[in-house]
């Protein structure tokens, strides 16, 4: 009798189960998005897009060229022109007609005309170690550098070089107003033109709290408001955001969490939708996040095929498309010094 009991309790057992099913779903917390890939190789240090969205343009530092990308139905290079030591920051004039490029190993700045897609200028500047650069006009540019105290403005017309009293720090200009933002190591600053020189703002942001790295520095026409992604160069200083702030005055307009310091920053043409990408990883891998402008909370995540780096993010100018720079792990050939770090373009479709 026993043994029948112990029978049947173990069938019992195996039949149920045998009839349980685990129908419980996992949680997902972000949309698993199509995306394409175009292999490039190399080390970029900008990225800028037209006014159509139908071309990108990227600055390849290690290697010395530009790149024209066709962003049609397949990404490919239509375009590569070799022009000299490290291209660093890349701007478009008004009109989109033509580009100019840093050189930071030559202390030069080169003209490119977007159509043709050919060298149709070059100027020998001042400064050595070029940051970055921006156009005031059609006709003239500002240009900072990484070692030099203070910034020059460039007329393509004249060749004149102008010193002008802007420190130097990342730049981003609203043209509709001849304002001229720039991030230093401690704060953002505003100048104004007057057509020769740039006069300091009396408006200037509270200072960072610590010295600190600007990875990006964008201006969004929209909002006039700017964004900045900055990383502590201090021991024991951990960033966890992107920093915001209000271009009629240089207040605070508040701060993006991502935990991590950001390496870039995208805005949409409307300015109601913030990208930005952190420098640290999830258990997932490398995302890309998508914040509202007005709650400052995440809404959407989007993952990267691999690391990312400074300036490696824009938004078509009809946010349907993302374009980061990626570097796959293992995809970097360290017996070559200028293949190392291979980024590749990377498209998703938002």
């Amino acid at each position: 009798m026993k043994l029948k009991f112990y029978i049947l309790l173990s069938l019992y057992f195996i039949v149920s189960c045998s009839l349980y099913v685990d129908d419980e779903q996992p949680d997902i917390f972000f949309e698993y998005t199509d995306f394409d890939i175009l292999e490039l190789g190399g080390t970029y240090s900008d990225m800028i897009i037209t006014a159509d969205g139908h071309f990108i343009f990227l600055a390849d530092y290690n290697n010395n060229r530009i790149l024209k990308i066709n962003t049609g139905n397949t990404m490919n290079v239509v375009g590569e022109i070799t022009l000299g030591s490290h291209p660093g920051a890349l701007d478009l004039n008004s009109d989109g007609s033509v580009i100019a490029v840093a050189l930071e190993g030559e202390s030069k700045v080169t003209i490119l005309d977007v159509s043709g897609f050919e060298i149709i200028n070059s100027f020998s500047i001042s400064l050595m170690n070029v940051n970055d650069l921006a156009f005031v006009n059609d006709t003239t540019l500002v240009i900072s550098s990484k070692t030099d105290p203070s910034c020059i403005s460039l007329n393509l017309n004249s060749t004149a070089e102008t010193s002008q009293s802007v420190l130097n720090g990342e730049l981003a200009m609203d043209r509709e107003h001849d304002i001229l933002y720039v991030a230093t190591s401690a704060s953002i600053k505003k100048y104004n033109w007057d057509g020769v020189r740039f006069s300091q703002d009396s408006n200037i942001s509270d200072p960072y709290g610590f010295s600190g790295d600007v990875h990006h520095f964008v201006y969004c026409n929209s909002n006039n408001t700017v964004f900045a992604c900055i990383s502590s160069i201090e021991e024991g200083i951990s960033v966890r955001h992107v920093y915001s702030y209000n271009g009629a005055d240089m207040t605070f307009a508040g701060k993006y969490l991502i935990k991590s310091p950001g390496l870039a920053v995208a805005v949409s043409m409307d300015g109601q939708r913030v990208f930005t990408a952190p420098t640290d990883a999830d258990e997932m891998g490398v995302f890309v996040i998508e914040f509202d402008q007005e709650t400052k909370l995440e809404s959407n995540y989007y993952l990267s095929a691999g690391n990312l780096t400074d300036r490696g993010l824009i938004l078509d100018p009809q946010s349907q498309f993302l374009y980061i720079l990626v570097n796959i792990p293992g995809d970097d050939d360290s017996f070559e010094p200028y293949n190392d770090y291979s980024f590749d373009l990377q498209r998703i479709k938002l």
